[in-house]
């Protein structure tokens, strides 16, 4: 597996060469940094991500994660997260990939698998120790990068090997269960979706409940458990993460941005974000 891991590790240094670079790989990204970064806040979609060389720190709320050269991380649900490289250095860069999870070829690949042994331990996010099994197929999506013509043809073979593997692996049930249309983290997976779409809509726990078809203390209880957050508190993430972008942009004053993503009082939204982003509207308005 070392070897298999330096082996990437040199085509990451041909090939990467700005801190986050999309890839012709469909949902393939590579990371570089020589440098520890500041916390970023951001919206995570379904993905798998292995650090090569130094380590990274995520934060669902209060969940803290760390993944290095060992781990693997998988995310199964659009998670508002907080991310910083927390180790690189000119001489030892730190080296990532991120691969998004292709919902469609996960759920045949569970159709005829196994239930999941721990649907109540049920997680939006996890990290599991990586294996040569998850290294080797990703080192062949990534060697297509060298034979731009093979991408097309080859590229969902490996893929369709990756998340073979993420299902045999110590992180299969919650990746199973993700892709079984009617289990509970599906359900909820369902009601992210809909949150993510209609962030600036009103809504109650009872109506995503009803999205979800199950009965609102269940649906509360598994919510929190894959999220690390209640519905509404994921609901705030979100309008508070396009409130900042719209903000960055500089063309839309502060209560026009706060009533566009569903704030009706901006001294709510000042305080919220002031409490998330550690800093009033105004100076991303500024910046």
């Amino acid at each position: 597996m070392e070897a298999t891991r330096r082996s990437l590790i040199e085509l990451m240094r041909f090939h990467c060469t700005a801190p986050k670079q999309k890839t012709p790989v469909p949902g393939l990204t590579l990371f570089r940094n020589e440098a520890p970064t500041e916390p970023v806040r951001s919206l995570y979609d379904p993905r798998l991500c292995v650090v090569l060389q130094g380590r990274k720190e995520l934060i669902l709320d209060r969940q803290h994660i760390e993944i290095g050269p060992r781990d693997y991380l998988v995310v199964v649900l659009d998670l508002p997260v907080t991310a910083r490289v927390a180790e690189a250095s000119p001489g030892h860069p730190h080296y990532a990939i991120t691969l998004d999870l292709n919902a469609a070829i996960i759920a045949e690949l569970v159709a005829d698998k196994r239930e999941p042994r721990s649907a109540a331990k049920t997680k939006g996010a996890a990290i599991a120790g990586l294996t040569a099994d998850i290294l080797e197929p990703l080192e062949r999506l990534v060697r297509l990068l060298d034979r731009p013509m093979d991408i097309e043809t080859l590229a969902p073979l490996a893929q369709r090997e990756l998340f073979y593997r993420l299902i045999q692996g110590s992180l299969g049930d919650m990746v199973i269960e993700s892709g079984m249309g009617n289990s509970r983290l599906s359900r909820i997976a369902r009601t992210t979706a809909w949150l993510k779409a209609n962030f600036d809509q009103p809504v109650d726990v009872a109506t995503l409940a009803d999205i979800a078809g199950m009965s609102q203390t269940s649906y509360y209880r598994a919510f929190k458990a894959a999220t690390a957050m209640s519905p509404l508190q994921f609901r705030a993430r979100l309008r508070l993460h396009e409130a900042r972008r719209r903000l960055q942009l500089g063309v839309e004053k502060i209560g026009s941005v706060a009533f566009a993503v569903g704030y009706e009082n901006q001294s709510q939204f000042n305080r919220e974000y002031r409490k998330l982003f550690g800093r009033p509207p105004g100076a991303d308005l500024s910046r």
